[in-house]
């Protein structure tokens, strides 16, 4: 945890230390002591990652941002900037179809896609926190929005980030990219999740590893009344997929094809037929009286007889 700026003593000391070294308030009140003298950690970008820069001024519990993936892909880890060397980081990762701007202080819309642990490696030091086999596809051509909340942050791995340029909209901020996927900057987040205070433009630093393809899932119009369409993406052309549902839970629950992010018991929609491509939808009625009901969905592409490909699982409320 970084001392607190609370005594006399602190104010009287910073302008003596101002010579020689930076000193600021970070968003979270706190001193911080810049180390321009280490320079800026930048991270090695290459196929299967996208860095931010690691050139941190600032902090508090966690950082949302937008991702623009150019193909299918899977976050399957990310590195953070955090403080407390050897201590272990707790982070929820969140992700909202279209973007976090306007979003940023509600949970609503939001789904979490996992709760995960690493050590941290330091501040401007890359400490990676493995979200492997977390089933979430992240459609090409769409927009994202994500929220890093490093949920161990009371306990003494504050966040390190960096003060943007620029404040608005995703067409506005400062932004990263490769062949495959960018990254927008949006706002630094305080401790309290989405309710925590919000502190624009505040740049992310961090790095994301992902994998593309895969079987891939989206729900639309999940509202009560209404007529939700499941969509399907990557399945084998020609080959028969099942959306199934859970309003008990997110499992894991163990079937022939591994384990399901659903709790029994477990319901399906009749089989679909994807086309050539792979591709495939059904719609189904949702209930008048749904409304504020949490649900659980998943899919399977059946590869043959008791093989199949799970998609990623999805965790919402009915609207």
């Amino acid at each position: 945890m970084k001392l607190s700026l609370l005594s006399a003593a602190a104010v009287l000391l910073a302008p003596a230390l101002a010579s020689a070294q930076q000193i600021t308030i970070e968003d979270d009140g706190t001193l911080r002591v810049n180390r321009a003298q280490q320079g800026g950690y930048v991270g090695i970008t290459a196929s299967g990652s996208l860095c931010t820069d690691y050139n941190s001024n600032n902090g508090f519990a966690g950082n949302m941002f937008d991702i623009e993936p150019v193909l299918d892909l899977q976050i399957s880890g990310i590195d953070v900037n955090v403080d407390g060397t050897g201590q272990q980081v707790d982070v929820d990762v969140w992700y909202i179809p279209g973007t976090s701007f306007g979003n940023e202080s509600s949970s609503t819309g939001w789904t979490l896609i996992g709760s995960f642990t690493g050590t941290s490696a330091g501040a401007d030091q890359p400490s990676y926190i493995d979200m492997s086999g977390n089933g979430v596809t992240f459609a090409a051509g769409n927009s994202y929005g994500i929220y890093v909340d490093v949920t161990s942050y009371s306990s003494g791995t504050s966040v390190n980030y960096t003060n943007g340029d620029t404040q608005g909209t995703a067409s506005g901020n400062d932004e990263w990219s490769n062949a495959d996927l960018k990254i927008i900057a949006n706002c630094g987040k305080g401790d309290g999740g989405h309710t925590g205070s919000t502190f624009y433009p505040r740049n992310w630093n961090g790095c994301i590893y992902y994998e593309t393809g895969g079987f891939n899932l989206q729900v639309t119009s999940l509202a009560a009344g209404a007529q939700a369409t499941a969509s399907m993406t990557g399945g084998a052309p020609g080959s028969t997929s099942i959306v199934a549902y859970s309003l008990r839970g997110g499992g894991p629950t163990t079937t022939v094809f591994g384990a399901v992010n659903l709790s029994l018991p477990i319901f399906q929609l009749p089989p679909v037929a994807m086309d050539g491509a792979g591709s495939g939808s059904i719609v189904a009625n949702v209930p008048a009286n749904a409304a504020g009901r949490p649900v659980w969905i998943q899919a399977v592409n059946l590869t043959g007889p008791g093989s199949g490909v799970l998609s990623n699982s999805i965790s919402t409320t009915i609207q």
